[in-house]
């Protein structure tokens, strides 16, 4: 048997003794097919279903105008007299802004002559994916931005939106009763659309009782319940996705504490505490407080090591910290709901965003620029036709 081991000792407590010679034959493989980052499909811009048809000139705000229906006229005419003729209102107006959108990355000589793998379609893929998942993340910060909201439980504004102001089928028939009141129109048949977060989803489908959404399927579509899927219910059809919105922004939940070492003495600082002060349940966006700590301290950084975790405070302390006690308090996460019927949104493009291979005009055409560009806009179109429901998750924290 040869004596070149990968090891100065086997799988016992005998050693193999001498040098080890043939330890640099045996190193690590790579496979060189890389796999992509878990994306979740881009679905919020196709709730924008309005865009300009008779556009007059190229502009940088597109004016949308909606026509205003004259008042009733329920009384009765005098049949030798000539009545008076009304004037039509002023049209309603939304103004929808452009703007340009891009990402760029810068693509060298010596990365595709070096790279492991075939580096070109991974980056094409990769800038055609950010240019999903950017425009995605405008239009859902336009179409949140709705003025009707239903909260979860008893909560009456977002700062009140508890763990257990969770989402449940009053509020969805609440909703869709509230845009058949608006005349809003429906998106497929007679149903309206809603976008739901997976932690959302799973608190609608836990809910029991006679008006909740288990029984009927427990009855007539077992399937759903099966595959996990909310499918069509109480007048809306729903679409799960990780896209839908959510924020640290609720009601405070049960202070945690500990007594951490401290570093930095202006602007953020850090805080490095043993992985078990706050179990798992710390998060960016969570509230901190103790002696010398700025008002209205916030996490904004977790970095968790071997043993220790730091923490990044976004306010400054007013003095030395050391091992005072600190508390950080847990923040109700709140998930957005969207409801919404036709022309809840509407969207202008100039130019419709697309990927760019830049010019290459270094001296030694080393450096090759590929990106996506686009300028477009988008604005709510139809209040009435939207409803934003603010709910918190069973789930949230686990």
């Amino acid at each position: 048997m040869p004596t070149t081991y990968t090891g100065t000792t086997n799988t016992g407590s005998t050693s193999f003794g001498g040098t080890v010679g043939g330890a640099g034959l045996v190193q690590k493989a790579y496979d060189r097919l890389l796999e992509f980052a878990l994306r979740a499909e881009p679905l919020i811009r196709s709730v924008a279903d309005k865009t300009p048809t008779n556009q007059t000139n190229p502009g940088s705000t597109v004016i949308l105008q909606k026509y205003v229906d004259l008042d009733k006229a329920t009384g009765t005419l005098t049949e030798s007299v000539d009545p008076d003729a009304v004037s039509m209102s002023t049209p309603t107006q939304i103004a929808v802004t452009l703007n340009e959108y891009g990402n760029s990355v810068l693509v060298t000589r010596a990365l595709e002559l070096f790279s492991l793998a075939d580096i070109d379609p991974a980056i094409a893929n990769i800038i055609a994916f950010n240019l999903a998942d950017s425009i995605d993340d405008v239009a859902m910060t336009t179409l949140r931005g709705g003025t009707n909201v239903i909260y979860g439980g008893t909560a009456t504004s977002t700062a009140t939106v508890a763990a257990a102001s969770t989402l449940d089928s009053a509020d969805i028939r609440k909703a869709v009763a509230k845009l058949r009141s608006n005349k809003a129109v429906a998106r497929k048949g007679s149903m309206y659309w809603v976008g739901i977060h997976p932690e959302v989803s799973h608190d609608l489908r836990a809910e029991t009782g006679a008006a909740a959404w288990r029984d009927p399927h427990n009855y007539q579509a077992g399937e759903q319940i099966w595959a996990g899927e909310i499918g069509s219910y109480e007048g809306a059809y729903f679409v799960e996705s990780a896209r839908l919105f959510s924020s640290k922004a609720g009601a405070d939940q049960t202070a945690l504490a500990t007594a951490p070492a401290v570093s930095g003495v202006s602007g953020e600082f850090t805080i490095v505490v043993a992985n078990a002060a706050f179990g798992a349940r710390a998060e960016v966006g969570d509230k901190i407080s103790g002696t010398n700590v700025g008002a209205s301290a916030k996490i904004t950084a977790i970095a968790v090591g071997a043993t220790n975790t730091t923490l990044t405070v976004s306010v400054a302390n007013s003095g030395t910290v050391g091992t005072a006690t600190l508390t950080v308090t847990p923040v109700t996460r709140v998930f957005n709901t969207i409801v919404c019927g036709k022309q809840a949104m509407a969207q202008a493009v100039a130019e419709e965003p697309h990927v760019v291979i830049g010019n290459v005009t270094d001296k030694l055409m080393r450096f090759r620029p590929m990106g996506w560009y686009g300028v477009l806009g988008f604005a709510r179109y139809r209040e009435e036709a939207l409803y934003r429901l603010e709910t918190g998750s069973s789930i949230a924290a686990l």
